[in-house]
């Protein structure tokens, strides 16, 4: 059972508080901003029990973990490689052609996760 210390519950309340995808180095900053200093090394290891514990699920970019709120529904996420903006998706037809391809091949799914890749319409109008 996950011991929720007073820093472990400063990084949920920050991240269920919003709707955003939160890298490490924002959720030190942001408990900075607020008062609470919080040593790099402990926000990285409350973000991994937090997740470990189902409180929290992130998303693995290149270069770095974005954490966000377990309680939403599932989703999906669209990437923009310009200006980082991440947009969460639900699409019924990628849906069902993942639980086909997982069916066909006697594959039962536990979860599962779709990043795609690209540029949002903000910076493909700058182009």
């Amino acid at each position: 059972m996950l011991r929720l210390t007073q820093h472990r519950q400063s990084i949920l309340d920050l991240i269920n508080a919003s709707n955003r995808h939160w890298d490490a180095d924002e959720v030190s900053r942001a408990l900075s901003d607020a008062g609470q200093a919080v040593g790099i090394a402990t926000v990285y290891r409350g973000l991994a029990a937090l997740e470990a514990a189902g409180l929290l699920d992130s998303i693995q970019l290149a270069d770095k973990k974005r954490y966000e709120r377990a309680d939403k529904a599932h989703h999906d996420h669209m990437i923009c490689t310009e200006c980082g903006h991440i947009e969460e998706f639900i699409h019924e037809t990628i849906e069902a052609l993942q639980l086909s391809a997982a069916k066909e091949r006697g594959f039962v799914l536990t979860g599962h996760q779709l990043t795609m890749f690209g540029r949002c319409k903000s910076c493909d109008k700058q182009e």
